[in-house]
């Protein structure tokens, strides 16, 4: 029977792995061809591996699912998978990590700057994209070294294009274009011609970009007439003219831009997320050329697609406000106004600016710490050689150490044992004076009640009422010993306190512990045997005694100690 259990959880554990190698494969797959299909796989692979141990490959999912979010808009989601690849990272050993030369993900790193460049914080970008191509330069990884200073250095150069610097852009689009060039991959090298012809149509030189791009295209199509079915391929072939159609629609040239987004559409219909955002800059174009139903349907279509970003989501409804506010139509003005009030909210920006401000701090920590390691490894060889030395003085004063170290020790033991007697002595001392007290109180209590018997007629009436005054008082006691006990054991240093304030009665301190202990005026009245009216009159004298002012509450007051 034991060896059929363990069967069956070995099959199970070995089913879940593959199960799981075959998840990460998909996430890594569709990272690019269809990042909807890949979160989903993330999804169910982050659910398999909820207490997964911590190695490569997880670091590298959490990797994974950060740059998907980023490419789908979500980068409040991204950053949260992001900020906990670099903190996983940290966790596990040198030899176990993606690249041991050095502490850091740059390919993460390499998100987050996209992610600061996305939120227009383009110093930060910058910052990390530099960061990241130092680090990809000490790795021995070759192919990943190659790869990941083009796009960083890719990425730098469109911050500069950003800020209008066309000519630092396109220097250092044209070094990643040779590097690419001299590697040889197709795929990349269109790539890269994208970003030229996006620079020199930024130029205004629109001839030398239609040159970038039919030279483009004939490479793309040398490529399909030889066999290549990489969707990549096709992808980037279909951003040439996207971005062809993107400058154009920036220069307000509507009419071209439409001819050149459409022709993109055919290239990237199996990419909903760019389909997604070629569908919004065509709904702007018509709006610019007042085809107010031709951008009304476009605009309406695009809000309909399933895991559409905020952004995409402001950029149609931009488009219907301003179709329906030409029409007039005030009642579907509304409606949208409320819909961009509820996404312009800023829940989502918000959070991924508060995100990159967590992460920023995280990031100067890390790098504090890590510069912090750096020189103790600097310093360690004159630290080895201090301790040599300092470990022959070491042993000439181990022995006054030891001593002086046990006689401290013995005397902190002795203070100690003094101090626990002195409480334990004061808290029965206090134990004993409030049983005194309360002693004292109850033989006052009987003497007048004595008295009253032997001034009072023998009326059954009176016997009746000098009994139940006793019965208070024997009552009272009863009370008065558990509550006294269970007091000072909870507040031993409470009468002592009060005590430093005034100089307070037995009676003050009893009434004063019965209020700290929340009782009413008529509990401690059947409590104590008195009247109403006596605790009430004591309770006037403590708050004279205490000195407390008008407006403050003497139960609060006591509260508080």
């Amino acid at each position: 029977m034991f060896l059929r259990i363990l069967i069956i959880l070995l099959i199970s554990n070995f089913s879940i792995a593959q199960n799981s190698i075959g998840l990460f494969d998909s996430i890594t797959k569709y990272k690019h061809l269809n990042p909807s299909l890949a979160l989903e796989y993330g999804l169910e692979y982050e659910k398999i591996n909820l207490d997964r141990k911590t190695d490569k490959e997880t670091i590298q999912f959490y990797g994974a699912m950060g740059e998907i979010l980023s490419n789908m808009g979500f980068d409040a989601s991204a950053l949260e998978y992001l900020k906990r690849a670099l903190k996983l990272n940290e966790t596990i050993p040198v030899d176990q990590k993606k690249f041991p030369e050095i502490d850091e993900l740059p390919g993460v790193l390499l998100n987050i700057g996209n992610i600061y460049f996305k939120n227009t914080e383009y110093e930060k970008a910058d910052e990390i994209f530099s960061k990241t191509i130092s680090l990809y330069e000490k790795i021995s990884d070759e192919k990943a070294k190659f790869f990941g200073i083009n796009t960083a250095m890719s990425n730098r150069a469109l911050i500069k294009q950003v800020n209008q610097d066309y000519t630092t852009a396109e220097k250092i689009q044209l070094k990643v274009y040779e590097r690419r060039k001299e590697y040889g991959k197709v795929v990349d090298i269109i790539y890269s011609m994208n970003s030229l012809l996006t620079i020199s149509l930024l130029k205004d030189e629109v001839i030398e970009a239609k040159n970038i791009l039919a030279s483009a295209k004939s490479i793309y199509d040398k490529e399909i007439q030889n066999g290549n079915t990489n969707p990549i391929l096709k992808r980037n072939m279909g951003y040439g003219f996207s971005s062809f159609g993107s400058i154009m629609q920036y220069k307000k040239q509507f009419e071209k831009a439409i001819f050149y987004l459409d022709k993109s559409k055919a290239y990237l219909n199996n990419f909903p997320a760019d389909l997604a955002a070629i569908g919004s800059r065509l709904a702007e174009c018509h709006l610019g050329l007042n085809n107010l139903d031709q951008a009304e349907k476009i605009a309406l279509k695009n809000l309909e697609i399933k895991k559409l970003n905020e952004t995409e989501k402001i950029y149609n409804y931009r488009v219907l406000e301003k179709v329906y506010n030409r029409k007039k139509m005030n009642l579907e003005l509304l409606k949208i106004k409320d819909s961009l009030i509820l996404i312009s909210s800023g829940l989502s920006t918000l959070k991924t600016i508060k995100s990159l401000k967590d992460l920023d701090t995280g990031i100067k920590l890390a790098d504090s710490a890590r510069e912090l390691n750096e020189s103790k490894i600097k310093y360690n060889t004159y630290i080895y050689i201090l301790i040599i030395c300092t470990v022959i003085l070491f042993f000439s004063l181990v022995t006054i150490r030891i001593n002086y170290n046990y006689q401290k020790e013995k005397g902190n033991r002795l203070q100690t044992e003094k101090m626990l007697i002195s409480n334990e002595l004061n808290q029965r001392n206090r134990e004993l004076i409030s049983k005194t007290n309360f002693i004292l109180q109850r033989n006052e209590y009987l003497k007048k009640i004595k008295s009253k018997i032997e001034t009072s007629n023998s009326s059954e009436e009176n016997y009746e009422r000098i009994s139940f005054e006793l019965n208070s008082v024997i009552n009272s006691e009863n009370s008065y010993k558990e509550f006294d006990k269970m007091f000072v054991s909870v507040y031993p240093t409470f009468y002592k306190k009060l005590n430093e304030l005034a100089q307070l009665s037995s009676t003050d301190l009893r009434l004063a512990s019965f209020i700290k202990m929340n009782h009413s005026n008529n509990e401690i009245a059947i409590i104590s045997g008195l009247s109403l009216r006596s605790v009430e009159s004591q309770r006037y004298r403590l708050t004279k005694k205490l000195k407390l002012d008008k407006n403050q509450s003497l139960n609060a007051f006591l509260t508080s100690i």
